[in-house]
């Protein structure tokens, strides 16, 4: 090692002509992605860094040394391709410790493997959560060199996933490196990965609640308008609404650009469900009138229409009692006088009861077409 040392200077590089290039090649070797902080944007991996170069001042020849062909050496007695982590999430950016060691071949050919836990900032689009895709890019630059003195290449197109394990949230479907030149000639490489989220999770303990939520809330029109309980059942509806749609915010990027459409589709429900309650309130101002006032013709028109079994879904005119202009005509009064008293027995209590059948129909096909188009666009979108 001494001989090899001798007159060796670890700051210069090992070019045999200083207006060379000397070409450092990298390969990272994925371990396994350990968290990705879709809040916070960081994605936290472990991995192996290898850079491999050529210094034509440490060849030997192996006949002089025994037939010795390799040696490791440490790093502090060799020149050393320094990368930085151009974008990390923490206070570490350097990798290469003083105590670790490079292998040298008796060709001069030098490789440095190191494991790290890297952690790198990442651009978080949950536009589409949960079936959101997301790209991080790890960037690491060749400090202290321009491309014309050290000259960054990749290995591979792809990250090397021979060792990779997998991860519980994520699904790791591409990854691609390629090398930029970034402000004065500086090189910068950089790795992607292309990370697809398994929305299992997400669809259990996000979605079908919020499709939950919204179907119950339309079940205020099946409960008992003398229970007392309507208004009070709409107000805990709403507002089980409201706090689950903060969890969810809490859960996600603050962002607004671009917010995420998840968001939207519970703003959507908290409308729907103040909706409702403002329909249920009306609906007992109805059902609550005194039945010595009259029920306006219109509605008893609305009421026969929908209640008559023979009216075949025709308009009914109350000064008919109850009959339609062809059943009039066919003779039909005589035969059903009872329909007439039926028409003289129209309440408000009855229009009440039919308008809950109705809105809760509504609602709940609303609530129901309503998540469909949420699911649609999302699953498109991504």
């Amino acid at each position: 090692m001494s001989n090899l040392t001798n007159g060796y200077n670890v700051n210069i590089r090992p070019a045999v002509e200083q207006l060379s290039p000397v070409d450092v090649s990298v390969q990272l070797y994925l371990k396994s992605i350990i968290d990705f902080d879709d809040v916070q944007g960081i994605l936290s991996f472990t991995t192996g860094i290898r850079m491999t170069w050529m210094d034509y001042r440490l060849q030997w020849d192996p006949n002089g040394y025994g037939g010795l062909q390799t040696l490791s050496v440490p790093l502090s007695h060799i020149w050393l391709p320094q990368l930085f982590l151009s974008t990390p999430a923490t206070d570490r950016s350097y990798f290469a410790e003083s105590w670790s060691k490079a292998t040298l071949s008796n060709t001069g050919d030098v490789v440095y493997l190191e494991m790290a836990l890297i952690q790198s900032t990442c651009d978080v689009n949950v536009k589409y959560y949960p079936y959101d895709i997301q790209s991080c890019n790890t960037s690491f630059a060749l400090l202290g060199y321009t491309k014309t003195e050290v000259n960054l290449m990749r290995l591979e197109e792809s990250i090397d996933l021979t060792l990779y394990l997998g991860n519980s949230m994520w699904d790791l479907e591409s990854t691609h490196v390629s090398v930029e030149t970034i402000h004065g000639g500086i090189q910068e490489m950089l790795f992607t990965f292309n990370l697809r989220r398994k929305n299992e999770y997400a669809i259990v303990n996000v979605l079908l609640p919020i499709l939950f939520l919204g179907t119950l809330n339309a079940f205020v029109f099946l409960l008992i308008p003398e229970s007392g309980e309507r208004v009070g059942y709409s107000i805990t509806t709403l507002l089980a609404i409201a706090v689950y749609m903060t969890i969810i915010m809490s859960s996600l990027p603050q962002s607004s650009d671009p917010m995420p459409l998840i968001f939207y589709k519970l703003l959507v429900d908290l409308t729907y469900s103040a909706l409702i309650m403002v329909v249920v309130i009306l609906n007992m101002r109805l059902h609550g009138k005194d039945d010595n006032v009259p029920v306006p013709k219109s509605l008893v028109s609305f009421y026969l229409a929908l209640t008559c079994t023979d009216c075949g879904g025709k308009a009914v005119s109350p000064e008919s009692d109850g009959f339609t202009t062809d059943q009039i005509a066919k003779g039909w009064v005589e035969s059903n006088s009872m329909n007439s008293v039926d028409a003289q027995k129209v309440t408000w209590k009855k229009v009440s009861s039919l308008l809950d059948t109705i809105f809760f129909v509504l609602f709940v096909v609303l609530s129901i077409i309503s998540f469909a188009v949420f699911i649609a666009v999302m699953k498109v979108g991504a």
